[in-house]
């Protein structure tokens, strides 16, 4: 779940903003205002050891310590190192497919309205589904004339048909072939009828090379 909302401004236009220690699942033990909390709260662990989970109660404020105090004694819910691991080189990877393309990082409103369109709209729409697809209009990369970018929030594969994107030579982004999340691994296209099957929980980027 950390990863696939982290993909929201990671692929979207502008400059993505990221809280510090987002990459590596910072928890600060739900202190939703923690300005005035210091470094017991706001430490970042940069061993990858610990995310801060259930290090104590944070001052009162407008935290609810009600619902904190269940969560925060559940030893389940903290990530172990692996987990902390794994959700920074899944940060690492996104970061490589921004970069990847001139496509994901427009500077005009005039760009970003001539390339960017949305699937999966209308009353016949998938819910928990947006399919992104970044088009280039303006001949802007030199390596991909289109991207799509499925975010699937479901808790269970999703595959969405477009007859327009039938018979295309689309794949899987070369970083998420390779990626250490062998369930995006899976996300997989049919040219045949121009479907595309997405994992749950999880962000896939199909590209279509020139």
């Amino acid at each position: 779940m950390n990863n696939l909302a982290l993909s929201f401004p990671m692929f979207s236009q502008g400059i993505p903003f990221f809280h510090a220690g987002e990459d590596m699942l910072r928890s600060k033990s739900l202190d939703d205002n923690s300005y005035d909390s210091g470094d017991w709260f706001n430490t970042l662990n940069w061993t990858y050891e610990s995310n801060n989970w259930g290090i104590g109660l944070p001052i009162e404020g407008s935290n609810n310590w009600d619902i904190y105090r269940p969560l925060l004694a559940n030893t389940q819910l903290k990530p172990s190192p692996t987990q902390i691991t794994f959700a920074s080189n899944v940060f690492n990877e996104y970061l490589k497919i921004r970069k990847s393309s001139p496509l994901f990082r427009l500077t005009t409103a005039e760009q970003v309205s001539n390339c960017v369109s949305f699937y999966n709209t209308g009353t016949k729409q998938i819910p928990g589904l947006i399919v992104m697809r970044i088009q280039d209009t303006n001949d802007l990369d030199p390596k991909y004339s289109n991207i799509l970018v499925f975010y699937n929030s479901n808790q269970k594969n999703i595959t969405f048909t477009e007859e327009t994107l039938i018979d295309q030579a689309y794949q899987l982004h070369p970083v998420l072939v390779d990626s250490v999340d062998p369930i995006v691994k899976n996300s997989a296209y049919d040219a045949s009828n121009g479907s595309f099957t997405i994992p749950a929980l999880s962000t896939s980027v199909f590209v279509l090379n020139k």
